[in-house]
């Protein structure tokens, strides 16, 4: 055992370490997206979605459009943090200081995790210099989305977890960690799973019965309120993403499928599957005097490991299993600093933790710290040209900066903020589906990726411009976007518009206006 004098002390050099390493890789990357872009702005469009709702919150309302409720968000609570200054530009900074914030508190937090093992100093060094890279803290928080604030919660249970195994309490921590985990994403509920198991293990059965079943309650709460305003109770973008890129519904049938599909496109899911084969060898093999402490945090880890592995998502902009990979290979840390026999436990997580450093590291400076120029370069300039020149309604399918602060109406025909355009979409998508719901709502311009929407184009659209991205490889919904007047009375002025909006064309792209006698 280290000498307990010294802990503090080691405690605040770890600090010191993780949020100097998490500050240095976000300012990396902040950096080489400014120098590629010129200006500050976020690498996905997500982000203005969750502003567009926030605005509506402001207003009294919910969704993305005045006087119409909608359920686009997927986190229940990240948009009313994001209501301050609504529809103004300080709000678009809300998301900076909020994941600005968890970034600091979570790499915090991380190393008071590592510095309260029983490890020597040469391993809590280690374990507190790649925690932050192996889960992308900076990378998430560049998002500017709710993964970091998730990543923070699935950490808060870890640390909760630790006192209570450490010192037979349970702190506020775990208490909110597990209760708030899911309101900030609903694969919170992987985490807070994990956390009762935990505690039913340690004895603490009737704790984790209640911080389950408030997290629960809280849940379903808000799916309460969704179907108060005649929504489903879960929001369209949780049931787009469960769908995936196609045109399916979700189904527990093909969830092995799924997995094994993750497992050929994503290293970051085999080396979760292979931590949780790790654990699952643990828990029947190894012997130890903490032996109930120690099967408790490998259950924990096996809960949420699985579940994220069969339930959740890999990728999209290498965010969406950052809190799982935290919580489960954080459990696992735990189990071999605490453990004097699993030195190559210890060796090959540092291995894992290296790989994931590097891998992250490597996708964000190579194609993440585009995305902002991207975001700027297309979507920006699809709202600008909308809320400054056409000021009318429109059709898109890629919501967020044409929604934000846009007094017009914006039909989603993904389904994010149309539930009737998601069940068309993934049950009856008809030739011309897209052109029919454009048509209900009197809209004569759309902006859209032609493959997303493919046979649902209207056989009466004109497709009177295109605008592309010339910046390079970027983590986009496509490289082209296609301006339909969706019927031939409206081409002639839209494309007159876009005449006059093209030499004003901001960032990487080019605006290519189609002359009439080529339609």
């Amino acid at each position: 055992m280290r000498d307990a004098t010294m802990l503090p002390r080691m405690s605040g050099q770890l600090t010191v370490l993780s949020v100097l390493i998490s500050v240095v890789a976000f300012a990396l990357y902040q950096g080489v997206a400014l120098f590629r872009v010129g200006v500050f702005e976020y690498p996905l469009d997500d982000v203005y979605i969750h502003l567009a709702v926030a605005e509506q919150i402001a207003a009294g309302g919910y969704g993305v459009n005045p006087g119409e409720f909608t359920s686009p968000a997927s986190s229940p609570i990240y948009p009313f943090l994001l209501t301050a200054f609504a529809g103004t530009a300080a709000q678009t900074w809300l998301p900076l200081f909020w994941n600005t914030l968890s970034l600091l508190l979570g790499a915090a937090l991380w190393a008071r995790i590592v510095s309260n093992t029983d490890a020597s100093r040469g391993w809590m060094l280690a374990f507190a210099a790649l925690g932050p890279l192996a889960f992308n803290f900076a990378g998430a928080a560049m998002v500017g989305m709710e993964h970091s604030l998730h990543i923070l919660a699935s950490l808060a249970v870890l640390r909760g977890l630790q006192i209570q195994m450490d010192e037979g309490r349970i702190s506020w921590l775990l208490v909110a960690g597990m209760v708030l985990g899911p309101m900030v994403r609903f694969e919170g509920l992987a985490v807070t799973g994990g956390g009762a198991l935990a505690l039913l293990v340690m004895g603490r059965w009737a704790v984790g019965v209640m911080l389950f079943s408030g997290a629960a309650a809280l849940a379903a709460g808000f799916m309460i309120f969704l179907i108060t305003l005649g929504l489903e109770p879960l929001p369209n973008s949780v049931m787009a993403k469960l769908a995936g890129a196609g045109n399916e519904r979700f189904s527990f049938a093909a969830l092995p499928l799924k997995a094994l599909a993750q497992l050929s496109m994503s290293n970051k899911a085999v080396v979760l599957l292979v931590a949780l084969f790790v654990a699952v060898t643990l828990l029947f093999s190894h012997g130890s005097a903490r032996r109930g402490a120690v099967r408790a945090l490998l259950l924990a880890a096996v809960f949420t490991g699985f579940g994220h592995l069969i339930l959740g998502q890999f990728g999209w902009f290498e965010r969406y299993e950052l809190y799982a990979m935290a919580f489960t290979m954080g459990l696992l840390m735990l189990v071999a600093l605490g453990e004097r026999n699993l030195q190559t436990h210890r060796v090959l997580l540092v291995i894992g933790f290296g790989f994931l450093a590097v891998t992250y590291g490597n996708w964000m400076l190579r194609y993440g710290t585009n995305g902002p120029n991207a975001i700027y370069s297309s979507h920006g300039n699809m709202g600008r040209f909308v809320k400054d020149v056409y000021q009318k309604p429109v059709a898109v399918n890629d919501l967020g900066f044409v929604a934000w602060a846009n007094p017009n109406y914006v039909l989603d025909l993904w389904g994010l903020a149309s539930y009737e355009a998601l069940l068309t979409r993934l049950d009856d998508p008809y030739p011309g589906w897209a052109a029919d719901l454009v048509e209900a709502k009197g809209i004569e311009l759309a902006i859209i990726y032609e493959h997303w929407i493919d046979e649902g184009l209207g056989e009466n659209w004109v497709k009177v411009g295109t605008l592309s991205f010339t910046g390079g490889t970027a983590f986009l919904g496509g490289f082209h976007v296609g301006f339909f007047a969706t019927t031939p009375e409206a081409a002639d002025k839209i494309r007159a518009q876009l005449t006059l909006f093209a030499p004003q064309v901001q960032g990487n792209a080019t605006l290519t206006v189609h002359d009439a006698e080529l339609e």
